[in-house]
């Protein structure tokens, strides 16, 4: 019996001695994997030079190539730096802190090169505020206007004397005046538009033609406007350049010597081509 006893605890033994000669077999396996490994790793990304950057490409929609030289610049880039040490949202942040980029992303391509996708924001307007700036269609001030760009955009005034809050809303209230005249009658001959005390809106369009929308109804106003147009290029009308469209479905306009003003109900009435002479 006590022979029996001392076989089993002597088994017992060695495979307790076997699992921990595997165990440490293992370890050394393992860390001997990662010594080497990791030697062979900064040979190949650093010795060889396999992953550096070589390439750098940057697009997008309507990207100059100056502007792209300014993106180059931001984003601080260097050929034969490692590509794997490259921070990307690093990248992204600077390239992001020009006010005219919209959106970027960056990636690596290995082996060897890295791609900047641009989304610019795009001219919608110029604010007249104190200077002239250039803004996007959502509102966002770009920088400032200036001869390269050009200042053939909707000029929006009426501004300065206003709050922040009363400033946000003027501008929201212009962009949205932009937004809904692009398929109207004078959607190209919007040279500015005047934000009144009210907040009634003033249109001058590119021939000095003063327009006085007045406040709300804007779209009926405009529908208004284009019956008024036709109606006074089929009859011939000599008018002023003004046009008063603050009343409900009406229209005045200041005519010259020798014309009539239109009728109230000139929209259901068929006028006779000489009533005017």
């Amino acid at each position: 019996m006590r022979l029996l006893k001392n076989k089993n605890k002597k088994k017992a033994l060695k495979i307790h001695f076997l699992k921990y000669i595997y165990a440490a077999g293992i370890t050394v396996f393992v860390l001997a994997a990662g010594f080497f490994g990791y030697r062979a790793y900064n040979y190949i990304i650093y010795k060889k030079k396999l992953f550096v950057l070589k390439k750098i490409s940057i697009t997008g929609k309507g990207i100059s190539y100056a502007e792209k030289v300014k993106v180059l610049r931001l984003a601080g880039l260097y050929k034969g730096e490692n590509l794997f040490n490259i921070d990307l949202k690093r990248v992204s942040r600077l390239i992001a802190s020009d006010r005219w980029i919209k959106d970027v992303t960056v990636y690596r391509k290995y082996p060897d090169k890295v791609v900047i996708v641009l989304k610019k924001r795009n001219v919608f307007a110029i604010v007249n505020k104190e200077n002239l700036y250039y803004i996007s269609q959502s509102g966002y001030i770009m920088g400032r206007a200036n001869s390269t760009i050009g200042y053939n955009y909707p000029v929006i005034t009426g501004l300065n004397k206003d709050g922040l809050n009363n400033y946000f809303n003027k501008i929201k209230k212009a962009i949205y005046f932009l937004n809904i005249s692009k398929f109207s009658v004078i959607s190209n001959y919007i040279s500015e538009i005047h934000l009144e005390k009210d907040n009634g809106i003033v249109i001058y369009t590119n021939n000095g033609t003063l327009i006085k929308f007045g406040i709300g109804r804007y779209k009926n106003k405009l529908k208004t406007l284009k019956r008024l147009f036709y109606e006074i290029n089929r009859i011939h009308l000599k008018y002023k350049q003004y046009i008063n469209l603050e009343y409900k479905d009406e229209a005045v306009i200041a005519v010259n010597p020798g014309s009539r003003v239109l009728p109230a109900d000139y929209k259901k009435t068929a006028i006779p081509s000489d009533i005017f002479k």
